[in-house]
Formats: structure tokens, C-alpha cells, sequence
């Protein structure tokens, strides 16, 4: 059966992939280009995830599929949210807004505990 031997190279490529996502630590810890990073390596393995889906054969594996997608996508918007924490006050300085009133108010290092 063919699909046994794609099934074995879909877990070879995504257990490689989430090893370099889990091995990124505590995203508190991470500097911003580290989780940039992680960001990054996180969406490649939802894309992966993704693109291999129809090797799950089964409810159970079909269920289990959607549920660490739903997952992955929880975990790459969060990643997102402190990416544009990171970047905003660059993007606000190249767009001459860091001085307009309200600005500093976008972003803080008191909004990155939120996530």
C-alpha cells in the first residue's frame, strides 16, 4: 500500500519539525528574533501539517489532525501578536508617527505579558 510508506515520510518530516518548534524554550524567554524564528518554523509545520492531511485515514485521526491545526493556528497568532509588539515601534518611527499622540500607547512591554 502506498500509503503507508508516505505516511512513514509525512512522520519523519513533521516529528523534525515539531522537535525545532519545542525545542525553542519559553516563548517568555525568547528575544524577538528568536520567536520571530519560532514563528516561522511554526508555520511551516502547520503548512506541512496541512499539506499531508489526506494520509489521516480514520475519525480519530481525522479528529486528532484538526484538533493540533486549530492548535497551530492558535500558537502562530499569538507568535504573530508579539511580532507586531516587536515591530511596531520600528514601523511607527519609519512612518514618522512615534511622536503623534497616542502612539506610545500602541504598543508596550506591558502588552507582551498578555500573551
Amino acid at each position: 500500500m502506498l500509503a503507508s510508506p508516505a505516511k512513514i515520510f509525512a512522520s519523519t518530516v513533521l516529528d523534525k519539525l515539531w522537535k525545532r518548534v519545542t525545542r525553542g524554550g519559553n516563548l517568555v524567554d525568547l528575544d524577538d528574533e528568536a520567536r520571530h524564528q519560532l514563528r516561522i518554523t511554526a508555520k511551516k509545520l502547520r503548512y506541512a501539517a496541512e499539506f499531508f492531511s489526506p494520509l489521516c485515514m480514520g475519525k480519530a485521526e481525522t479528529k486528532r489532525h484538526k484538533r493540533f491545526i486549530t492548535a497551530m493556528e492558535g500558537l502562530q497568532d499569538q507568535l504573530g501578536s508579539l511580532n507586531d509588539l516587536a515591530t511596531a515601534p520600528d514601523m511607527l518611527s519609519k512612518l514618522a508617527l512615534s511622536g503623534v499622540p497616542g502612539a506610545g500607547d500602541l504598543v508596550s512591554a506591558a502588552d507582551k505579558a498578555r500573551f
